[in-house]
């Protein structure tokens, strides 16, 4: 009897939980087929803002709290599809920080825009760093990370042209974007399969990254600090 009790009283609860359930989604634009790309921004001031782009077009979408899209807005800014090369966004409680790079000729920039809650753009765009390359390359070259508490940002880029020595440089900035640092630091690479991942950047600002190298097909992590 206490067992049945007991099956009853599950069945109540966990049906109550089932319905206290909510979901919510968007309902697609017209505009977005296979070929878009999109990338979730954040919540910033109560909106959601959902990154889009297809062939030229590039716009940041709008929702409410209900998935309920409330307006669209174009970033006319952001040069042609074609040259845009990557998009990385890092949300704060009241903006967003956009940090694109695009190819122009044979210099590749690296640029940010600072987006609001509705998204439009704030201020001017800000260049962060250029970078000259051949003709035709259209790799990404810049990586970001931010710090946990957002007040560090570090941008950089790897030049692995001489397989046995990279050369990393990096620009450490504030989170209003004001240039702190700008570091160049070599790492060698001992074995064809040596390869560099896991970036991150400290609360203080130091760049924290792995290092993986292949011995015996097996594979051993070492752990690198940049230095003041």
């Amino acid at each position: 009897m206490f067992s049945r009790r007991w099956l009853l009283f599950a069945l109540l609860f966990f049906g109550v939980s089932v319905h206290s359930q909510k979901l919510v989604y968007s309902e697609p634009e017209k505009d977005d087929t296979r070929r878009l790309n999109f990338e979730i921004v954040g919540k910033i001031n109560g909106n959601f803002l959902i990154y889009k782009n297809i062939r030229n077009k590039n716009w940041i979408a709008i929702l409410d709290n209900e998935m309920k899209q409330t307006a669209r807005v174009a970033q006319d800014y952001l040069p042609d599809n074609d040259r845009v090369i990557n998009v990385d966004f890092f949300p704060y409680n009241d903006f967003a920080y956009m940090i694109y790079q695009y190819r122009k000729k044979n210099i590749i920039h690296c640029i940010a825009a600072k987006i609001d809650g509705n998204g439009n753009k704030v201020g001017e765009l800000v260049e962060l760093d250029t970078t000259q390359v051949n003709f035709g390359a259209d790799n990404k070259i810049y990586s970001v990370v931010i710090s946990e508490d957002k007040s560090r940002i570090i941008v950089f880029k790897i030049n692995s042209k001489n397989k046995k020595l990279y050369t990393i440089t990096t620009l450490l900035l504030d989170d209003q974007l004001a240039l702190l640092k700008k570091s160049r630091l070599t790492m060698p690479m001992e074995d064809r399969d040596d390869y560099l991942n896991e970036f991150q950047v400290d609360n203080d600002g130091d760049l924290i990254f792995t290092k993986f190298d292949r011995i015996n097909n097996e594979k051993t992590v070492g752990y690198g600090k940049e230095i003041p």
